[in-house]
């Protein structure tokens, strides 16, 4: 378990030049200021290293045998977007340079190359990439909000439009049911109506929740209390025989959170935990707290998830149960984020789900309690 809310991984660079000397100079100081630095002796050379190696930057010469720095930086534009390239050569000229720039080189440099100069340029390079990068991330989920907050208002419409003609048919089925007797088949289909009614009432409950403006009421929690709270309302992790295993780092500090939104929530991943074993099992919950933010991974030893699954594991009524709404942690991740906090499905297996709170003093210096 790390106990970090992520591991730094060094930009990868990759180096490429046919003079070896040059090459492994810039590969030195690349690596001494701690950048992830592989190089490469042509343009080929290096087309296929990124196939296999994943790089978030290039910097290469341009005249180079079997394959050159423009050729290069036309494939990697071509089929590696996201990869910014530097192009580098002794013999600079105007027109070369414009040709870099129009292909989409991020830059343009004439050796002899300084050690600070070449430090300055990468920075600049990654800092344009992490910044771009940001910029996607934050225009996806912005699109995403404005399309759950449509498909919340929808929900909540239909949904009430709904409960009416469900409380009518309801009704009329326990009538039929008390006016008939247990032999009488017609119960029987009473009885299924009631049913079906019954199941219905809840998927509109689940649109109601989902369409709701959360607005948690903040106040001091202890995790510990919150998850033990939960075990002791939790019926069927003593009938599927699981096992519940925890681990805390002391000292935990207090979160601020809406206590009834936020045993509920958790409430839900444990019992999402237990249907994903199928049987007997165990269930483990780390906690740990850094960076003014407490971590709870909640990790059960249920069947691999598949990739299809894990895509589409956050995305409102997509379910793989028969009966099931597809809401349960779009509801969840809407609840967690409205504390200010962030809940995401981990890499690998077992299942991991990681949810993460601000601590009581973050709230504190937002005057939010």
């Amino acid at each position: 378990m790390s106990n970090s809310s992520s591991d730094f991984v060094a930009p990868r660079i990759l180096v490429v030049d046919d003079e070896s000397g040059f090459r492994e100079l810039c590969r030195d100081m690349l690596s001494d200021f701690g950048y992830d630095v592989d190089a490469a002796e042509d343009g080929q050379q290096a087309l296929d290293r990124v196939k296999s190696v994943p790089v978030q930057m290039i910097l290469s010469d341009i005249n180079m045998p079997v394959m050159d720095g423009m050729t290069l930086l036309k494939r990697i534009k071509s089929e590696h977007p996201s990869v910014e390239v530097v192009l580098m050569t002794a013999f600079g000229g105007l027109q070369s340079a414009l040709d870099a720039l129009r292909l989409g080189a991020y830059d343009y440099i004439t050796k002899p190359i300084t050690r600070d100069s070449l430090l300055a340029v990468v920075g600049r390079c990654l800092e344009k990439q992490r910044l771009a990068t940001e910029l996607k991330r934050v225009e996806d989920r912005l699109i995403e909000k404005e399309k759950l907050a449509a498909l919340g208002s929808v929900s909540g419409w239909l949904a009430h439009r709904m409960r009416n003609p469900l409380n009518v048919i309801l009704m009329c089925s326990q009538y039929l049911k008390n006016h008939f007797s247990a032999e009488d088949e017609r119960q029987e289909v009473a009885v299924a109506i009631e049913d079906k009614v019954n199941i219905l009432e809840k998927m509109t409950s689940e649109f109601i929740q989902f369409s709701r403006d959360y607005q948690p009421r903040m106040q001091e929690e202890e995790l510990p209390i919150l998850v033990d709270n939960v075990m002791a309302s939790s019926s069927r992790i003593n009938l599927q025989q699981v096992v519940i295993e925890k681990n805390y780092r002391d000292p935990l500090p207090p979160v601020a959170v809406d206590r009834e939104l936020m045993e509920e929530v958790l409430g839900y991943l444990v019992d999402n935990a237990v249907e994903a074993m199928l049987g007997p099992g165990t269930i483990t919950l780390n906690a740990w707290s850094a960076n003014k933010n407490i971590f709870l991974d909640i990790t059960n030893t249920g069947d691999v998830m598949p990739e299809n699954v894990r895509r589409r594991i956050f995305e409102p009524f997509f379910t793989t149960k028969e009966r099931g709404t597809g809401l349960g942690l779009a509801i969840t991740r809407r609840v967690i984020e409205s504390h200010g906090g962030g809940i995401r499905l981990m890499e690998g297996h077992p299942t991991t789900f990681r949810v993460t709170l601000p601590t009581r003093q973050v709230f504190e210096g937002e005057n939010r309690l």
